[in-house]
């Protein structure tokens, strides 16, 4: 039996997410989870809504929540008794992604 040797390059991963097809699928993602969230977004003012945008980042995209009341939106405000929304983990699952907790 012989031995095999396989080396990857060490920063293989950065170069698969700079690929111009994987940059395009990630893209359309993220474009599909924020529409997704805007329509379902609770409608208080229209802030919370119009600041739910993606952001390319230095290794990908992501939804961003922008306005100053998402925190409170997404994960209530127990102490007065305002329940969590989850419009953003909600909108992962609807279009199809698994939410991912974390890094």
């Amino acid at each position: 039996m012989s031995d095999i040797e396989i080396d990857l390059d060490g920063d293989i991963d950065d170069k698969v997410r700079k690929m111009p097809e994987v940059k395009s699928a990630s893209q359309e993602a993220v474009d599909k989870i924020a529409a997704i969230a805007r329509d379902n977004a609770p409608v208080l003012d229209g802030d919370y809504r119009d600041g739910i945008v993606t952001q390319e980042t230095k290794s990908g995209w992501r939804v961003l929540a922008s306005d100053q009341k998402s925190a409170w939106i997404e994960f209530g405000i127990p102490s007065r008794n305002q329940p969590p929304q989850f419009n953003l983990r909600r909108a992962v699952e609807a279009a199809g992604f698994k939410f991912k907790k974390g890094r």
